[in-house]
């Protein structure tokens, strides 16, 4: 629970000192299901939050920079660090710490621009358990 607070005050303070809008969103990754808050992912840097949902409750901050930008789509890679609390595997009271690499694209297909289709990739590279691959897709929504 200490961890879920403190992360919740780490994305307000991160959004209200970056002064851009928001978005807010769900991604269905091969390891778990995000739930995601960050900062307008339109422009070249951009930041995010996220809650993992599913078998295991983490959390992560990822700060991303858009390599290619078009009215329909953007490719961005970026840099995350997680902690994942890892409450499924018996024997194991530690929390893992590890760094993600998201590369993706935000495709923009609706006559909204508001609303957008995530798909997204990541090499894990975790401290205790192994390094792993994710990917995935979801949905953003960008309130501007």
């Amino acid at each position: 629970m200490k961890k879920l607070i403190l992360f919740s005050l780490t994305i307000f303070t991160f959004i209200s000192f970056s002064q851009a809008q928001i978005s807010a969103g769900v991604n269905l990754q091969s390891s778990e299901t995000f739930v995601t808050v960050g900062t307008n992912p339109y422009k070249q840097i951009f930041g995010e939050g996220r809650i993992g949902t599913g078998g295991d409750v983490g959390v992560e901050l990822m700060g991303a920079y858009n390599v290619v930008q078009k009215d329909d789509v953007n490719f961005y890679i970026g840099l995350g660090l997680g902690l994942d609390d890892d409450r499924n595997r018996d024997n194991d009271n530690d929390d893992d710490i590890y760094i993600a690499i998201p590369f993706g694209l935000l495709v923009t297909p609706f006559n909204s621009k508001n609303l957008g289709l995530v798909l997204e990739a990541a090499p894990i590279l975790a401290d205790d358990h192994g390094d792993y691959f994710r990917a995935g897709f979801g949905f953003k929504y960008t309130f501007r």
